[in-house]
């Protein structure tokens, strides 16, 4: 008799966790997510434009985000304020070449709970992949979550991208390019 109480309230136990645990995924809506950058010169301007987001998705357990991944469609890569011979050059092999690279992606590895969850990941640009954490603010609801991010600081010559970088090329004067680029993310999800 002892023997079957244990069973039935190790049972009943089990079962509790596991709904506790139960994993929901939202589905990034590619329309309503985005990823603004921003880059610069070590003397003089700023440029900054956008990547759209191709897919991705979010998993949360206890309304708590756990895991996910986002792919970006880098043959995107726009910028409202520079010149479309400046964007031409983002796309070609000096800077992302999309055409053998057209995506990158940030695959969530884990999260650190709290206000402002701390976000850890693999980041891969250009076939290159790399360990990248950052802040989130994330708003659970029932069918919809926002997931956003912002002054996201990425070295981009860990990724082969080393055109006009001081660091690797001396003599550049006003015309390097400094090495982190800045990405800020909203992602927008609906309930699976």
């Amino acid at each position: 008799m002892l023997k079957t109480r244990f069973l039935v309230a190790f049972f009943i136990l089990f079962n509790v966790a596991a709904q506790a645990q139960k994993t929901e995924t939202f589905i990034i809506n590619p329309s309503k997510s985005l990823v603004k950058w921003a880059g610069k010169k070590i003397v003089g301007g700023n440029t900054e434009g956008t990547i759209l987001v191709s897919k991705g998705s979010l998993d949360f357990a206890s309304k708590q985000l756990k895991s996910g991944e986002i792919v970006m469609d880098v043959t995107s890569i726009n910028s409202e304020k520079a010149s479309p011979r400046l964007v031409a050059h983002l796309k070609n092999q000096d800077f992302f070449d999309v055409e053998k690279h057209p995506t990158a992606s940030f695959v969530i590895t884990s999260v650190k709970a709290g206000n402002n969850p701390q976000v850890t990941g693999k980041l891969t640009i250009k076939g290159i992949t790399k360990e990248l954490s950052f802040p989130a603010q994330i708003t659970y609801g029932k069918d919809l979550v926002v997931a956003k991010a912002s002054g996201i600081k990425v070295n981009r010559t860990l990724f082969d991208v080393k055109y006009r970088s001081g660091s690797i090329f001396s003599g550049l004067g006003d015309g390097a390019i400094e090495d982190d680029f800045v990405l800020d993310i909203t992602l927008v999800s609906d309930k699976k």
